[in-house]
């Protein structure tokens, strides 16, 4: 009987145990999955203002031109970091440097966040979601300009005519 009791019981421990880590795992889980789609929702919205600034007739070499940013570093080598690169490629706008928390040992361009800030004359933020982060580990680093990619339009899209919400009125 005392045998029996002591099974049911250690069976009754152990599955509010499993019961319990389980749980756990579960919230950790949410947790990270809800933490990406924040993310995804930021850089969407982050591309969707890119893509309505250059509709609307805007230009991003406008933004470093009147600011005098002849040489820009990026941090990011994400999606959003690399769509600035290959659109400042074509320009007269030079990219001394991307850097990014992961380094690929394969590339020239892409630097560690230990690596020397190399000559420029901004930094230009491309992981908004990250930014206050990111802000103050350049800003340990250098006194350059740092820059949220989001600032190369935000002033302008006033500035032009908006095609992109003329477009919703019509529908």
């Amino acid at each position: 009987m005392k045998k029996r009791i002591m099974t049911c019981f250690t069976g009754i421990v152990s599955f509010g145990f499993g019961f319990f880590l389980g749980g756990k795992m579960l919230v950790g889980m949410i947790n990270d999955y809800k933490l990406r789609m924040e993310h995804n929702l930021s850089n969407m919205m982050l591309l969707n203002d890119w893509l309505e600034f250059l509709y609307s007739g805007g230009e991003l070499t406008q933004y470093f031109q009147e600011h005098q940013y002849n040489q820009v570093m990026i941090y990011g080598n994400g999606y959003i970091g690399k769509r600035l690169c290959q659109a400042l490629a074509k320009t007269e706008i030079k990219v001394t440097a991307i850097m990014d928390k992961i380094a690929s040992s394969n590339s020239e361009e892409v630097i560690g966040v230990d690596a020397k800030i190399p000559d420029a004359d901004c930094i230009v933020v491309t992981p908004m979601f990250y930014y206050n982060e990111i802000f103050a580990m350049l800003r340990e680093k250098t006194e350059k300009p740092i820059i949220p990619i989001q600032s190369i339009w935000e002033d302008r899209k006033v500035n032009l005519g908006n095609t992109a919400k003329e477009c919703d009125m019509n529908e």
